[in-house]
């Protein structure tokens, strides 16, 4: 396999951070907007994620970053795919988010306050659907990923 130019890892790497960071910026108000719209149908389960919302914003977002990490490393690593490669990729990743987070409430633009984040975003992740939908990507594409292997390799 070709060896890829290092403007391509450089923006592979960018790309998923930047995921990454917008991931852990809007699960939150996603997983409240689910919780609200789950209260009249399943209340049990609304009851649950209005108690522990922080359980199921960490396993939502754990899911996204080990996607997108494993992700990141497939495309830049190719074959080689070995579990060190992974975790430092993924430790950089988090890292680098949880600094540009921390940086960006030092100065001031605190996006846990739901004010900064007003606008479109907010607009839509009101929609408990769409805030479901947002929340299963990592978990879909999880499926996706190993449907096609399994397909693949009978």
């Amino acid at each position: 396999m070709a060896k890829r130019p290092i403007y391509l890892t450089a923006a592979y790497l960018i790309i998923a951070w930047a995921l990454m960071v917008s991931y852990q910026i809007f699960t939150q108000r996603a997983v409240e907007s689910v919780a609200l719209g789950l209260k009249e149908p399943v209340p049990l389960i609304a009851n649950w994620l209005y108690s522990s919302p922080e359980v199921t914003t960490f396993i939502c977002g754990f899911a996204w970053m080990f996607v997108l990490s494993a992700l990141a490393q497939s495309l830049m690593f190719g074959r080689e795919r070995r579990l060190s490669i992974q975790f430092l990729v993924s430790l950089a990743l988090t890292a680098a988010g949880s600094a540009v987070l921390e940086l960006l409430r030092n100065i001031g633009i605190n996006f846990a306050d739901p004010a900064v984040i007003s606008g479109p975003f907010t607009a839509i992740l009101e929609n408990s659907v769409f805030a479901f939908f947002y929340l299963a990507l990592p978990f879909i594409f999880m499926l996706v990923m190993d449907w096609r292997y399994m397909q693949k390799h009978r």
